[in-house]
């Protein structure tokens, strides 16, 4: 027996080894790296070697850049505005899309396919239908007869073009994740609701919408935490433009580190992008507990 338990465990280590090293190599490391490197003051292309400075670069984050705080309230702004469309408008078309009807299977799937296109593609695509003399939407605005919208060039309008761009994109995962948890509900409950008199609002209200909720709370987590990373639309879309308006926590690391090399600064930021989602990922996940 104990050389059976022992070559057992041989076997389990040497299926888990080749992931707890690819584990250590490419998530584990790159962490602590970043944390050290967030101490020091390191502008690669100037300086030969990083220089140790402790909090600075926090301190300077939270108390001396406005900067920063102006992008992570547009980013908090994007993130709320976005995922709660993108779960309105996901659990509308899941309802419509559960009944049954000739055609359905075909509109499943034209409704999943802005999700199948990668973020990069779709941002420069939009940027295409959106530009202000050659693009199809101010092209169909001006046929009838209206005038073109700034859609990238005014700085009240362009965060609600990325809010839209954003919410075509994603209400699909939404849209398919709602209509797998409606297929899952058990029929007999409706069938004895409707033998009591309940009508369809009644039955959403009080059989749907509370055995769906932890889904809707799975689903808006995760759509909060990627939307939380917002880059590629506003590389792709509008540069951060107009005048910094449209401007991201994820692109303002990226100017940080990538563009300027302030490797110390650009490391601290990422690490405060961290701290802040796992902050927002608490939040949600002991809200909905409590709730529940």
């Amino acid at each position: 027996m104990p050389g059976k338990l022992d070559s057992k465990k041989t076997v389990k280590w040497a299926f888990l080894l080749p992931a707890l090293v690819y584990l250590m190599l490419m998530a584990i490391f790159p962490l602590v790296w970043t944390l050290a490197l967030s101490l020091t003051k390191w502008h690669a292309n100037i300086m030969p070697s990083p220089k140790w400075v402790g909090l600075d670069n926090y301190r300077y984050f939270l108390f001396e850049n406005p900067r920063f705080w102006y992008d992570l309230w547009f980013t908090l702004r994007y993130v709320g505005i976005s995922v709660v469309v993108e779960l309105v408008i996901g659990l509308i078309l899941a309802w419509l899309l559960s009944q049954k009807f000739r055609g359905r299977s075909f509109f499943r799937v034209i409704y999943l396919i802005p999700m199948a296109c990668p973020p990069i593609a779709v941002a420069f695509l939009w940027r295409m239908m959106l530009h202000p003399d050659i693009g199809v939407l101010n092209s169909i605005l001006k046929f009838i007869g209206l005038n073109g919208i700034k859609w990238t060039t005014d700085s009240t309008i362009a965060p609600f073009t990325l809010m839209m761009v954003d919410i075509w994109e994603w209400t699909p995962f939404m849209f398919l994740a709602l209509l797998a948890a409606f297929q899952a509900l058990p029929v007999e409950l409706y069938q004895a609701a409707a033998v009591d008199g309940a009508n369809s609002w009644q039955m959403f209200r009080n059989i749907t919408l509370p055995l769906i909720t932890p889904v809707i709370v799975t689903i808006s987590l995760i759509r909060a935490i990627d939307a939380f990373k917002l880059f590629e639309l506003v590389f792709g879309i509008t540069g951060a433009g107009p005048g910094g308006s449209t401007e991201s926590l994820s692109f303002y690391t990226y100017l940080i580190g990538m563009k300027w090399f302030k490797l110390g600064r650009g490391s601290a930021i990422s690490w405060l992008f961290v701290i802040i989602l796992l902050i927002l990922a608490i939040t949600l996940v002991s809200r909905f507990k409590r709730e529940r």
